[in-house]
């Protein structure tokens, strides 16, 4: 098997410029947005030879930052893989592939959408939001300055859909910021599984990037195959299973210097002439302490089946330790054997089964001691039909990525991409996790959705007991239009967790293809910053 890594070089976007902010010897220092002017005391304060309190220093009045997200580029059959017979042909059928973006509380016109490197378009102005729906054939870029009025929310995402062939399954992944350092969890490179990883850059500087794959035996050595160039407005694809084969189990580090970049992963498994799943892989959180998952699902699986849910953890440093792993569903916590003491070895990953859950929805929290990545891949599996060619079982795959534990208030928002069926998933997080019952007073949501028209749709206050999930169908919760966009404001007692369920048919039927889109965090658009003259000589 020989790697396959390509660059895509396209035009670069049009209008775009690079700020640099430069240093002198004695000058303006801008110390931050007001709304962050507290960083001035303490150690930073010293540090510049400032007094820690903000006396001299000045409020400007500033263009807020364009906000910038990056779409992955759709599901695809990896070059090579088509055998081209009719009979056993691995795209009997045509992928339906899209991107959904929306955005809210922007500066007047300045919400676009663009493929990667190429030129702008302006989003659909709405009464509540701009949105945009568009055939996905590569990777795209969502930008909008924030208005100096209201929160500012952006989110998108890209889904492929396939019905048949090695490509069945429903793969969809959020949009999000570039940036220096990634963290990927999910998938495999052992025989009969493909693992792309695509790194788009969609600055305007040549990107510097560095690989770290990790497998159940600890990071794999790369070598020269592990670093690379992205020039601007380009991508460049890196199939796994060629620089890291036979790799059971795997999570990925992307770092970059030069430039910010955005990766995804997609995953792909067969065995034999059957599809086992497809799925696009987007970045969970840094490495931290404790770790959230939601948006899981499972069928039923006993302990012992191979497509029962898999919790996936890495403990990326040097350090041993140990996890606590709190599962959570409609009734409130589930007690697994296995999850009460994980073992963390250093630079290994491990899975962690979690079958022997009751069919339903859930979400988990990692408490570590020592900090790690994490993510939950899930399964449905359906079988042939009768005047199939090959006869067995057909299983679809969804990856989960875990995310840092939100603060009690933040804001989080999710595409809902056409043609499936959006199930919110959503609850608090208790503060003890120590294996009792969830203690704690209930927290508050508010719940809303946008149409694609831009127009909001519904608005609902939901009441969060600490370690119970609420499960709500999107398309219920709206009396006419299309979901575009659905956005979750957590209350200020706990922290809420939630993800986007999406399946095809009914949710009920056999044949249902699953995937689970993690929220994006909102932005702060910032109006001013504090400055003050320092003399930063010797």
């Amino acid at each position: 098997m020989t790697r396959s890594s390509q660059r895509t070089p396209v035009k670069p976007r049009a209008g775009r410029t690079l700020r640099v902010l430069g240093a002198t010897s004695t000058g303006l220092i801008a110390v931050g947005a007001v709304t962050a002017a507290t960083l001035l005391a303490g150690p930073w304060a010293s540090a510049l030879g400032a007094p820690a309190a903000d006396a001299g220093a000045a409020t400007v009045a500033v263009d807020p930052a364009p906000a910038l997200l990056v779409c992955p580029a759709p599901a695809r059959l990896p070059e090579g893989l088509s055998v081209g017979d009719s009979q056993f042909s691995a795209t009997p059928v045509d992928t339906r592939s899209n991107v959904l973006a929306g955005v809210l509380g922007a500066a007047g016109g300045s919400a676009t959408w663009a493929p990667l490197g190429g030129d702008a378009e302006p989003l659909d102005a709405g009464a509540a939001a701009a949105v945009t729906v568009r055939d996905a054939i590569g990777g795209s870029v969502v930008e909008a300055l924030p208005g100096a009025d209201g929160a500012f929310r952006e989110a998108g995402a890209t889904t492929s859909m396939t019905t048949a062939g090695d490509l069945r399954g429903l793969a969809a992944a959020p949009c999000a910021a570039p940036a220096i350092s990634q963290w990927i969890v999910g998938g495999g490179t052992e025989v009969g599984s493909t693992a792309v990883l695509t790194v788009q850059n969609p600055s305007a500087r040549t990107a510097t990037v560095t690989l770290d794959v990790y497998g159940p035996s600890g990071r794999v050595p790369l070598g020269s195959r592990g670093a690379f160039l992205v020039g601007p407005g380009e991508s460049v694809e890196t199939h796994l299973e060629a620089v890291a084969p036979d790799q059971r189990r795997v999570a990925v580090h992307v770092r970059s210097t030069g430039a910010r970049v955005s990766a995804s992963l997609q995953v792909q498994s067969l065995a034999g002439l059957l599809p086992r799943g497809v799925d696009l892989l987007a970045p969970g959180s840094a490495p931290a302490t404790s770790v959230a998952v939601a948006g899981i699902v499972s069928d039923g699986q006993p302990l012992d089946d191979p497509h029962a849910p898999v919790l996936r953890l890495l403990a990326p440093d040097d350090a041993a330790g140990t996890a606590r792993v709190s599962v959570y569903g409609q009734d409130g916590i589930v007690r697994l054997r296995g999850t009460e003491d994980v073992e963390l070895v250093p630079g290994a990953v491990t899975d962690v089964p979690l079958g022997g859950l009751p069919a339903g929805g859930y979400s988990l929290v990692v408490d570590a001691d020592v900090p790690v990545v994490a993510a939950v891949g899930y399964f449905r599996s359906a079988t042939t039909p009768d005047d199939a060619v090959v006869q067995g079982s057909l299983v679809d795959v969804a990856w989960v990525p875990g995310q840092a534990l939100p603060a009690p208030g933040d804001a989080q928002q999710v595409a809902v991409p056409a043609g499936t069926r959006a199930v919110l998933s959503v609850g608090a997080v208790p503060e003890t996790r120590d294996g009792t019952d969830p203690a704690g007073d209930d927290t508050t949501a508010v719940v809303r959705v946008v149409g694609t028209d831009g127009t909001q749709l519904a608005e609902r206050e939901l009441t969060l007991t600490p370690g119970r999930l609420q499960r709500l169908v999107v398309a219920d919760l709206v009396d006419g239009g299309t979901p575009a966009l659905v956005t979750v404001d957590g209350g200020d007692v706990a922290p809420v967790v939630w993800g986007l369920e999406l399946s095809t048919g009914d949710g009920e039927s056999p044949q249902a293809l699953v995937s689970t889109l993690a929220p994006t965090a909102g932005v702060e658009g910032a109006a001013a910053v504090r400055v003050r003259a320092v003399d930063a000589r010797g």
